[in-house]
């Protein structure tokens, strides 16, 4: 239970940007949910932190709001939107609770086309039983252990060496294929 306290307060924050961002839109809250296929009460429950995101929701949001998706998750503090270098003590992992995938950002959070992701995978960890899709285009390689990639109606085992590359329009997901831990360096690059 001691993750409990660190998942609440992620989920809080990252809710409270989401409002913060859609408030700046004049978004309503009813279009984020009609867009995102979810009721008015569900994204009013992630607005106020109640409520976690799956990746791919978190991803669409992001879209929707038309921002970068590292600020949602991790954002720039000051003068970090001008730096080309970001810190390791700087970056903190981002849990995508209950999945068990772990998303640690590398590239700085400049406003930008490119993200760059340390991804760790827990023992049984996926993206859910549903791919998603957005614009853009992904690659990565397999640092550690074993990863099951969908993409369309294909699926591969990746071991640590293997990588690859796709167009992020294309129906995917993921899971660990190892009996441990697994974690994948990835790139995505927004069009």
């Amino acid at each position: 239970m001691p993750q409990q306290p660190l998942t609440d307060a992620i989920d809080g924050e990252i809710g409270r940007r989401i409002r913060l961002l859609r408030e700046a839109r004049r978004l309503p809250m009813a279009e984020i949910a009609q867009r995102l296929g979810k009721s008015v009460g569900f994204v009013s429950q992630v607005e106020r932190g109640l409520s976690s995101l799956a990746v791919r929701e978190l991803v669409r949001i992001a879209e929707i709001l038309e921002v970068d998706f590292l600020s949602l998750v991790c954002p720039a503090g000051p003068g970090d939107e001008t730096s080309p270098v970001r810190r390791g003590v700087d970056t903190a992992p981002v849990p995508f609770h209950p999945s068990g995938v772990t998303k640690r950002p590398l590239a700085p959070a400049n406003p930008g086309a490119l993200q760059l992701y340390a991804m760790s995978l827990e023992p049984g960890a996926h993206t859910g039983s549903d791919l998603y899709h957005h614009e853009g285009e992904e690659a990565g390689v397999v640092t550690q252990g074993a990863i099951r990639l969908t993409v369309g109606t294909e699926t591969y085992m990746l071991a640590e060496g293997d990588s690859f590359r796709f167009a992020s329009s294309i129906p995917h997901g993921f899971a660990n294929a190892a009996e441990g831990r697994s974690a994948v360096l990835w790139v995505n690059v927004k069009r």
